[in-house]
C-alpha cells in the first residue's frame, strides 16, 4: 500500500522520482509550478513537453531528467495536459497512472487548480480538494500492484488547504 502524505513547502525541495503537474496544451508555461520547474531545472523538462506537440487534453508527457544536475530534488516530471476539460480527479488520476507505468515508486504533485485555476471547473478550495483525494482513491483501487509507493502532495504556504487535504486522504 502507497504511503501517502501532506507537506507545506517549496514542491523542488521535496525528494522524488517524479513531480506530477498539468499543463496546458498551448505551450504556455509560465508560472505557478512551471516557474518552480524553470528554476530548478531551466527548460530542460518543458522543452521535452514541447517536442510532443501538439498536445491533448488528458495526454501525458514523461519528461526525464536522464541525470541533469537539478537544483530541485525531483529527478523527473510527469505533465498532465489540462485544458480545463475534466474533472482533477481525472488529471490526478492520469498522472499517477503515467507515474506508475514509467517505474517511479516516489512521486510528488502540487495543489493542482488551487491557484489562478480556482474556479474554472472546481469552484471551491474544498471541492478541488475532494476531487485531488478521488484521484487517489480511484488509482490505489485500479491499480494495487502500482510501482508508486510514495505518494506526497506539496501544498505552499496555505495551512487550511493542507489540513483539508490531509483530512481528504486519511478517508482513503
Amino acid at each position: 500500500m502507497a504511503t501517502i502524505r501532506t507537506v507545506s513547502g517549496d514542491i523542488a525541495r521535496v525528494g522524488a522520482d517524479a513531480l506530477i503537474t498539468a499543463i496546458n496544451s498551448g505551450g504556455k508555461w509560465l508560472g505557478g509550478i512551471d516557474g518552480v520547474i524553470k528554476r530548478a531545472a531551466g527548460n530542460l523538462f518543458h522543452a521535452q513537453a514541447g517536442k510532443a506537440m501538439p498536445l491533448s487534453d488528458g495526454q501525458t508527457v514523461i519528461a526525464q531528467g536522464d541525470g541533469h544536475v537539478l537544483k530541485g530534488a525531483f529527478k523527473n516530471v510527469v505533465f498532465v495536459v489540462d485544458n480545463l476539460q475534466r474533472p482533477l480527479r481525472e488529471v490526478v488520476y492520469l498522472g499517477l497512472k503515467a507515474a506508475s507505468d514509467a517505474g517511479f515508486a516516489k512521486v510528488s504533485l502540487p495543489t493542482i487548480r488551487m491557484g489562478l485555476m480556482l474556479g474554472a471547473v472546481e469552484k471551491t478550495i474544498d471541492e478541488a480538494v475532494s476531487e485531488m483525494a478521488c484521484g487517489v482513491r480511484k488509482f490505489l483501487a485500479e491499480h494495487p500492484k502500482t510501482s508508486v509507493q510514495d505518494i506526497t502532495f506539496v501544498v505552499y504556504d496555505d495551512d487550511r488547504t493542507q489540513s483539508l487535504l490531509e483530512s481528504a486522504l486519511k478517508a482513503n
